[in-house]
């Protein structure tokens, strides 16, 4: 199994809050493990991709796309961005009306 794959099968643990007023809800709790153990992933995937001589933009481009692929919400989010950015500079060079 790939460390991108364990992000989403290992990342969900339940930690209840305990301790007086200001202790972190269980959420917060869970956000904040499931941070570190992506960046923990992170950092043997670059240690991996270091020893090996993988050149970093190589190994940013794989991260982000492993990350877009395991992200419906923020891929439809980007491509409609992309779509929108598109559409107003075709606005703006007179190729497409605006309605």
């Amino acid at each position: 199994m790939r460390a991108v794959d364990r992000l989403e099968v290992e990342n969900n643990p339940v930690v209840t809050a305990e301790g007086g007023e200001g202790a972190p809800s269980g959420s917060e709790k869970t956000v904040e493990t499931s941070w570190s153990d992506a960046v923990r992933l992170l950092e043997q995937a670059a240690a991996i991709a270091a020893a090996r001589g993988c050149d970093p933009q190589s190994f940013t481009n794989a991260a982000f796309a492993a990350y877009v692929a395991k992200n419906p919400a923020f891929r439809q989010w980007l491509e409609t961005a992309h779509l929108a950015h598109r559409l107003d500079h075709l606005r703006r060079e007179g190729r497409v009306g605006v309605a």
